[in-house]
């Protein structure tokens, strides 16, 4: 279904489609899911799964940094993941707009598991209780619509060069403009240092 929805698109694939490259019958895929949609959603929450795992192992990795500097490498794993996964990361951005509206509660579910890295965030601003309770759900929102800009328009594979600017769109609720922008420029100095 990732495979087949990244390429033609969700409305386009098929059910024989799906079946036809997981190697199984029609009968055997109706003994697996309801229906086209089941199976995309089921794909959907599959591939959040590898992104939060991955991103998750990112922050806990940069357990003794600072808080934007952990929110700036689990931003690095997620375009990098993204980047390198183009076709299913499009997939799990944009097809999801044309699924119906279960999938689109998958998505906001799914958008809602990235909020626990910005936990730390209200401590480490000293005006958490002054932050709006919905402050990650903003930030989140932010990122994800920049990444989405970027799926739409085919530049999915080059998405680590906003990188600086998802780590100003998330930081900047909890740090303020001026200390946002300097956690952007030392991202933006990091991808310039030869590996």
């Amino acid at each position: 279904m990732v495979r087949v929805a990244a390429e033609k698109g969700l409305e386009a694939a098929t059910v024989t489609d799906v079946a036809a490259l997981g190697g199984v019958s029609e009968d055997r895929f109706y003994a697996m899911f309801e229906d086209k949609e089941a199976c995309f959603i089921e794909a959907y929450d599959a591939i959040f799964d590898v992104a939060i795992a991955h991103m998750t192992a990112s922050f806990e990795d940069a357990e003794g940094e600072d808080w934007p500097h952990r929110v700036a490498l689990v931003l690095r794993a997620l375009v990098e993941l993204l980047a390198r996964e183009a076709a299913i990361a499009r997939m799990a951005m944009v097809e999801v707009s044309a699924a119906g509206g279960i999938a689109r509660a998958h998505y906001r579910s799914a958008l809602e598991r990235f909020t626990p890295f910005l936990d730390q965030g209200r401590e480490f601003s000293g005006q958490g209780d002054e932050l709006p309770a919905d402050t990650a759900v903003f930030a989140v929102g932010g990122a994800t619509s920049m990444i989405f800009d970027e799926f739409r328009a085919g530049r999915g594979p080059e998405l680590e060069r906003i990188l600086p600017q998802l780590v100003f769109a998330v930081l900047m609720p909890y740090l303020g403009p001026a200390a946002a922008e300097q956690e952007m420029a030392r991202v933006s100095r990091e991808r310039l240092r030869p590996a």
